[in-house]
């Protein structure tokens, strides 16, 4: 996060403002920490598959892939998730490729909502701001005449 990103999220809410106008960077920045957006990444393949065998999700598709006598789409679905999951790759959930392929398998009830929104929580990084961004980015409102 940029320090002007910063200084917009920290104007942006009465708490971390009230903190940086005391000159409470620490303060500031825990909250600023609790109410930045989260960072988006693509899911580790064996954080997908640890999360889809607890939520009974890859159970089914494993069966739904090896099961020759399901159709298509469904089937094919269920194999490129398993496939794209046991090579290892890293599963991006806001992908539109990866979207259409959960809902394909949510549409067959192969899979919920809830579970593939297990997967694409895990997606979500917190940013950890500390007192030294805060003060970055505080620094030329509290001193609009110095040089920097």
């Amino acid at each position: 996060m940029t320090p002007t990103d910063l200084w917009a999220l920290i104007q942006s809410d009465t708490q971390a403002k009230a903190f940086v106008d005391a000159g409470n960077d620490r303060d500031c920045a825990v909250r600023c920490s609790e109410i930045a957006p989260v960072i988006r990444q693509p899911v580790p393949a064996e954080l997908v598959q640890r999360i889809a065998s607890l939520n009974g999700l890859w159970g089914m598709l494993k069966i739904a892939a090896l099961n020759q006598s399901l159709s298509n789409p469904p089937r094919g679905a269920a194999v490129s998730f398993v496939d794209w999951i046991e090579r290892g790759a890293e599963l991006d959930t806001d992908n539109q490729s990866v979207k259409a392929m959960a809902a394909t398998l949510i549409e067959y009830s192969l899979a919920t909502v809830n579970q593939f929104a297990e997967i694409s929580a895990a997606g979500n990084t917190p940013q950890t701001i500390t007192a030294d961004q805060v003060s970055e980015a505080a620094f030329p409102y509290r001193y609009p005449t110095q040089v920097v």
